[in-house]
Order: C-alpha cells, then structure tokens, then sequence
C-alpha cells in the first residue's frame, strides 16, 4: 500500500486542487483591443434556470455583437477557453506538496467539508438540482435580450436546442462556441463540486472511523489491563452483558458510519 494513500494524502491534494475551482462566479470579464471588453453575467433565476448573459462594451457603451469584428470576438473566445481550461476537472498525477505547505493548507480544506453541506448559495442549489431535477442552462445576448442557445440537463444528459432567431445570423458559429465554452464551463463547475465534495466526504468518513476504532481498542485494552491488575474477571469488573453491548455499538458505528453520514447529508438537502 502506497504511505501517501494510507494517510489520505493525496486525498487531501486532490481536495487543494480543487479550491478555488469549484464556485461558479457571477462575472466573468476579458479585455481586447479597441477598448473592448466581453462581460458574462451568470445567474440562477427564479425558474432554476443558469443564465450565461454576454455583453460586449466599447469603453463604457454596450454594443451588439454585430458591431464587434469576428477577429476581436474570437479573441475573447480564445481567452474565455483558456480560462476555462484552467478549471478542468482534476489530473490523476499528482504532485506531492511539502509537509508544512499541506499541513497549511489542509486546515482550510477541513473548513471546505463543513461548509460544503451547510452552504446554501448558489453553487450548492445548482448541485442539488443537477442531482435531483432537470436545469436549463441558457446563453443570452444581453444587447437585445435575445436567447441564442438553450441546453437542458438531466443529470448526465444534455439536450441543446438552438433559438430560432439565429438560425440565420452570421454570427452563429461564434454564438454556438461561446454557448459550449458555457457548457464546458458549467461541466467543469459540476465535475470540479462533485470531486470536491465526494472527495472531502470520504476523507471525513475515513478519519471519523480510525477515530472510531482507536477509542475501540484503546476501551478494550483499558478493561483486560484492569483486570489483569486487578486479578478479577473484566466481565464482573464491567458488567458481562454491557461490555458486549458496548463492543457491539462501536462495531456497528464503525461499519454502517459511511450509510449513516450519506443519510445524514440527503436529509439535510432535501430540507433546504
């Protein structure tokens, strides 16, 4: 057995990989030439649909994407896409850190786990409907209001269905690749929360039943080292029958703790 996997490190990496990953910011925003800048506002709205709304400016007016050069908006796709790839989903080589960096930063990783099942903003709403129900994710030209694209999502199954009104534009392409760099972006955002969250779950668990175990054994050894001290019987010392009441319940929390924890967590979302 690898001595990293044994005591969760690479766990705990992947889990510091992750931060800074996993929330799904409200702006997005890139600068061109021209004094030109693409800004992308993301929102939940009160249909639980994630709304990518896209808005080119020329200083500080708004212009349609038809004002804008298909050089400079390529542009910004080019720079859209890189920042996305940035926050693709975990790489299986991992690099193992200094013991001080990881001993750092792992505090704030312990404070992730907790507020991963008691936050309510809108990163977990998005999670909790992706896992439960069916979203519509949608690309919004901003100058006009107008819908370019729309993909439902039903867990792992996507549907695009594109808007009428550019069926005929000649920016169609260009519309259509920015509403999949909002998908990719918005799969990523998924894959990135779901390896978080499982991720830290299972570090959780696992540190919860070696502490389980520990006060285990240690309960065991203090009971037959008094009785070996004593001379008497540790059933007489400890009540027979309560003794392996109590064994029985550290062995049932120690093997039904990982039911236990996922019951917990699916009660807690579903009364949110």
């Amino acid at each position: 057995m690898n001595v990293f996997n044994f005591f969760l490190i690479s766990d705990f990496i992947q889990i510091l990989d992750l931060l800074g990953k996993s929330n799904l910011l409200s702006k997005y925003q890139f600068n061109g030439k021209e004094d030109l800048r693409l800004v992308i506002d993301t929102k939940l709205n009160k249909k639980n649909d994630v709304v990518f709304t896209f808005n080119f400016y020329k200083k500080s007016k708004k212009v349609d994407i038809t004002d804008v050069t298909a050089r400079n908006i390529l542009n910004f796709l080019d720079k859209f896409s890189v920042y996305i790839q940035n926050l693709s989903p975990l790489k299986k080589e991992l690099k193992i850190p200094k013991y001080k960096t990881l001993l750092k930063r792992s505090k704030i990783s312990l404070t992730l786990m907790k507020s991963i099942i008691k936050q309510s903003d809108i990163s977990r709403k998005i999670l909790y409907l992706f896992i439960n129900e069916s979203l519509n994710l949608y690309t919004v030209n901003g100058f006009n209001n107008v819908s370019v694209s729309r993909t439902i999502i039903r867990s792992f199954d996507r549907i695009n269905i594109i808007s009428g009104e550019v069926i005929n534009n000649k920016n169609m392409e260009i519309l259509m690749n920015l509403h999949n760099l909002n998908l990719t972006l918005f799969n990523y955002f998924l894959q990135n929360n779901l390896s978080l969250f499982f991720h830290s779950l299972m570090v959780a668990i696992t540190i919860v039943r070696i502490g389980i175990l520990m006060v285990w054994i240690i309960y065991n050894v203090g009971i037959f080292a008094i009785s070996s001290f004593s001379s008497i019987d540790p059933m007489i010392i400890f009540n027979g029958f309560l003794f392996y009441i109590i064994n029985f319940i550290f062995f049932t929390l120690w093997l039904f703790f990982p039911r236990m924890a996922f019951a917990m967590i699916k009660f807690k979302m579903r009364n949110r």
